[in-house]
């Protein structure tokens, strides 16, 4: 046996590990013996003290046992590994970073009114909606919005789509809705679907209205909040005129989504 050749006990004493954390490395393909004799002993260089460092290392930064592994075996780019864990990393701090604010902003609004919206009131204008009509469930919001903007020509300029609600209360399987886009001047509907997505004027009035930044899925929730500030507040709503919601900011990116939900008040 070579004069260099340490144990994996030898190994882990000298790496400041575990024995069984040099094993696992070795089953998991990142940290191969040099031999293994007829009694299943592992051996190990004294160098290779060093590439558990390098381990150790990929793994703070969050590199997955299977890139470690593709790197190991090409003899990969430090250099391209970092790049790529760096645009990961600073991803994850964009996330943290609007979670942070989002939980600061929701604890700030349970201090001050009880509920986690802090909405304005406002009065609206009369504005125009080409839209379909829907019966289905709140989670088909999305795909009725794709099936209605494939039916136009020209979206116009800041286009944006929306959902009326014209049952009220919570009907999360099966609601009556107009799925709508905001009418703009350049808004145009194909030819072949003119008889099918109708057009009206939407006057709501007076409103109550909260911006909700991140995942549309959670709107239902920031629904009951705002109907529990309204009763807060003694906040008469509005029978005759249905809710709604406008999809401002629909992103593949979490941190650039808002919605706004709309509930007209007297």
């Amino acid at each position: 046996m070579a004069s260099d050749l340490i144990t994996a006990g030898q190994l882990a004493k000298l790496a400041a590990t575990t024995k069984r954390t040099v094993l696992f490395y070795d089953e998991k393909g990142v940290l191969r013996p040099k031999r293994v004799n007829r009694s299943g002993y592992r051996f190990y260089q004294e160098k290779q003290i060093i590439d558990y460092q390098m381990i150790l290392l990929l793994r703070t930064l969050g590199v997955s046992l299977k890139e470690m592994k593709q790197y190991l075996r090409k003899n990969g780019n430090l250099v391209k590994l970092f790049s790529e864990k760096r645009g990961e990393i600073e991803q994850k701090f964009r996330l943290w970073d609007f979670n942070l604010t989002n939980i600061n902003q929701l604890l700030q609004n349970l201090k001050e009114n009880g509920t986690m919206v802090n909405p304005k009131i406002k009065r609206l204008r009369p504005f125009g909606v080409y839209y379909l009509e829907k019966t289905g469930s709140y989670a088909k919001i999305g795909q009725y919005c794709d099936e209605l903007l494939s039916m136009l020509s020209q979206r116009g300029k800041n286009a944006a789509t929306l959902a009326i609600f014209e049952e009220q209360g919570y009907r999360p399987k099966k609601c009556q809705m107009k799925i709508g886009v905001l009418a703009g001047r350049g808004t145009k509907v194909k030819k072949e679907f003119k008889n099918v997505v109708k057009y009206l004027k939407l006057n709501p009035g007076k409103v109550i209205t909260y911006v909700h930044h991140g995942s549309g899925s959670l709107l239902s929730l920031f629904w009951k909040e705002l109907e529990k500030y309204c009763e807060l507040k003694n906040i008469k709503v509005r029978k005759d005129i249905p809710d709604f919601e406008i999809y401002r900011g629909v992103n593949p990116n979490l941190t650039k989504q808002f919605f706004e939900i709309y509930l007209p008040i007297e």
